[in-house]
């Protein structure tokens, strides 16, 4: 037991036996490791074949979406602008209706006074303004007195003598009953 040459040569052949050990493991994982090769360069020449045109198609599809957004930001800013013109038409009508309210209750007040007038019948409010669309029982409403001051018109008549000056003075002073006559 004392010979080298017995100790190298169980030591080389246990050597040898580890290092078949060690092979015979990693056999599997080698044959797995390679069919795995396999596996992923078939996956990357499949991604190679299928990525460019799923990818051009998500790029038109990308650049749809952001035309049918730019189309829809614009429709609603059409209907916004839709809407500000029927808000302005509406107050345009708001404001001609109240005009026509204004002028028809001029017209028919118009009316009336000249009924009045030519039936020689005397208002119901004489010398005194009332507020209609106030309570009567509210003490605000009450009547303010309208100071009356005739104005002298002159000659009203329309076939009076107007030929010469001293015949329209003459008409003029006949027609004035405050002023007496010379």
């Amino acid at each position: 037991m004392n010979d080298p040459v017995f100790w190298l040569g169980l030591s080389v052949g246990l050597v040898a036996v580890g290092i078949l050990a060690v092979i015979l493991t990693l056999l599997p994982a080698v044959i797995q490791l390679g069919r795995a090769a396999q596996s992923v360069e078939r996956f990357f020449d499949t991604l190679l074949r299928e990525l460019p045109p799923t990818l051009e198609a998500l790029r038109l599809t990308s650049l749809e979406v952001s035309e049918i957004a730019d189309s829809l930001d614009e429709g609603v800013k059409g209907a916004g602008q839709v809407v500000k013109q029927v808000n302005r038409s509406i107050e345009g009508a708001r404001t001609q209706a109240q005009g026509a309210q204004v002028n028809i209750r001029s017209f028919w007040a118009g009316v009336r006074a000249a009924w009045q007038t030519l039936s020689g019948e005397v208002p119901p409010t004489t010398g005194a303004i009332h507020n209609p669309r106030l309570r009567p029982s509210d003490p605000s409403n009450r009547a303010f007195p309208v100071a009356s001051s005739t104005i002298p018109l002159g000659d009203v008549r329309p076939f009076a003598d107007r030929s010469t000056p001293e015949g329209s003075q003459a008409a003029a002073q006949s027609s004035r009953p405050d002023i007496a006559n010379p």
